[in-house]
């Protein structure tokens, strides 16, 4: 898989449903086994979802966001992720790396009950709590399976008793840790959270890119109809890759005459905005 720009979130209580988003134009799905499931539908719902990832091919990564490390659940949902072949786990409510690394040697405990353990995994802790946000970089750096944080602002918001608004401002610190944190775990930059209102396209598209400038590079969905929005934000526009081409190119080729230093589009160009035209040129698409 290449860039990921959305993760959509389906419940795995309707096959139909995981179908469709499989379908999508969706960068990544999330199997939700947590909040989307009632209690007594937890086992149905883990079935359902083994037998999906077993019957299909969805043509892009499946995770499947596991059960509460507090709850009975989890080493279920662990196991049967691994044995469908899914891409990874979402853990909820992420708040210490002890917990973090328990998980962690669970999967690999079953990929290699599976045979399995050469193959590429990933377990995405969801950052959204007080305490996840404080911990973030010990979460991020708790195991090598952990390859970038995601972001849960509802829950976070619920938990600090603070009141989600239209500007955001309520979220800037714990946005700016977890990109923070993630950066300096040397994992991959994180995902933002959910945009809850279908209806608000405007506000879905202001949310998205204000997290794109604190560092985000990707946005999770609760609908299809959210993804070109979420897409279109974290694309770069044709004239930023065109300049970041440009700069790429005519800094090599300075570089090679010994010169790090040069004027691109009338802009200084040395070797941090080098390296930010070519990090650039990884989220652009063909």
């Amino acid at each position: 898989m290449g860039v990921k720009r959305s993760y959509l979130f389906v419940p795995a209580t309707s096959e139909k449903m995981m179908v469709k988003a499989a379908n999508s134009d969706a960068d990544c799905i999330i199997i939700d086994l947590e909040d989307a499931v009632a209690i007594n539908e937890k086992d149905a719902a883990r079935e359902r979802a083994k037998q999906f990832l077993l019957n299909h091919q969805p043509g892009k990564d499946v995770y499947i966001r596991i059960n509460s490390i507090t709850t009975p659940y989890w080493e279920m949902d662990v196991e049967v992720a691994v044995k469908a072949g899914a891409f990874g786990i979402v853990v909820p409510k992420a708040e210490n790396a002890a917990n973090m690394k328990l998980i962690c040697c669970t999967v690999l405990d079953q990929l290699e009950r599976f045979e399995q353990i050469e193959r590429s995994f990933e377990v995405l802790p969801l950052i959204e709590t007080a305490a996840g946000v404080h911990f973030s970089y010990e979460i991020a750096n708790a195991h090598y399976l952990i390859k970038r944080l995601v972001f849960g602002s509802i829950d976070y918001a619920l938990d600090i008793g603070c009141e989600l608004t239209d500007t955001g401002e309520e979220l800037i610190y714990a946005r700016s840790q977890i990109v923070n944190s993630s950066k300096a775990a040397g994992i991959a930059s994180p995902v933002d959270a959910v945009y809850p209102d279908l209806s608000n396209e405007e506000g879905l598209n202001s949310e998205a890119a204000r997290a794109r400038r604190a560092g985000f590079k990707a946005k999770l969905a609760i609908h299809p109809k959210q993804l070109s929005a979420i897409h279109r934000l974290f694309t770069p526009s044709e004239d930023k890759i065109d300049e970041a081409l440009e700069i790429v190119k005519a800094f090599e080729e300075a570089e090679k005459q010994g010169i790090a230093s040069i004027s691109v589009r009338n802009k200084l160009v040395d070797y941090p905005v080098y390296k930010k035209a070519k990090e650039l040129l990884k989220y652009s698409r063909s």
